[in-house]
């Protein structure tokens, strides 16, 4: 079972990236999904549900273009993201760690572990022992 939950709708925020140089990303909120875009283009999406009041599930997170890699994107997004589901009473979220839902251009396994490990580790979420899942604990 699923439950939808109604964040906002849409709204602008200000980011810096990791070449610390200022973006206005617009972020949409829709049950079970987010969607940011940049000046009208897509940037980054996810799906997720709520298995329960408190545990949020992302299935999936990806920038919808693969320039935009390591340059901040993603650790934006998935943050503010995370804190708009703690403002919601989220205090868990987790996300499969599976090299089978990694996105187009990864050469192998072993750098996509390594890569998502980076991610992972710098928006505070933990890799489990068997390495098969990612969570956060949320104050």
């Amino acid at each position: 079972m699923s439950i939808p939950v109604y964040i906002r709708k849409e709204y602008f925020r200000a980011v810096d990236l990791s070449d610390k140089s200022a973006h206005i990303l617009e972020f949409h909120y829709r049950p079970q999904t987010v969607d940011v875009y940049e000046k009208g283009l897509s940037v980054f999406h996810m799906q997720y549900i709520l298995e329960s009041k408190t545990k949020a599930v992302i299935i999936e997170f990806y920038l919808t273009d693969f320039a935009l890699r390591g340059k901040g994107y993603g650790t934006a997004c998935v943050n503010e993201i995370i804190d708009q589901f703690r403002k919601k009473g989220v205090t868990l979220v987790t996300v499969p760690n599976g090299y089978e839902l990694a996105p187009l251009g990864y050469t192998g396994p072993d750098q996509y572990r390594e890569l998502i490990s980076g991610f992972y580790g710098k928006t505070g979420f933990a890799i489990s022992g068997d390495g098969d899942i990612a969570m956060k604990i949320l104050d």
